[in-house]
């Protein structure tokens, strides 16, 4: 069965920007679905500046792992860095 896209935004979105969601169970969360992994990480690559993703590394909404992992998932036209505002 295929992931659900508003629920892979979703997800990564409460994973990553308000910390309300764990890839894993911990934290008091359940987890997203295992199934779910990858096409969230790569959704918050695609999406998320570096600053969002260490944000939520530092709150321990991702760990070290799955930080790694969506980094390593961002290619040259995703967002890396907030642009200065002059």
């Amino acid at each position: 069965m295929a992931n659900l896209p508003f629920l892979v935004s979703t997800y990564s979105r409460n994973i990553n920007i308000f910390g309300k969601e764990r890839f894993t169970p911990r934290d008091g969360f359940k987890g997203i679905p295992e199934s779910y992994h990858s096409d969230v990480a790569g959704y918050a690559a695609r999406n998320y500046y570096v600053d969002d993703l260490d944000r939520a590394l530092a709150q321990g909404w991702i760990t070290q792992k799955e930080y790694d992992d969506i980094v390593a998932l961002k290619t040259a036209e995703d967002p890396a860095y907030r642009p200065i505002v002059k």
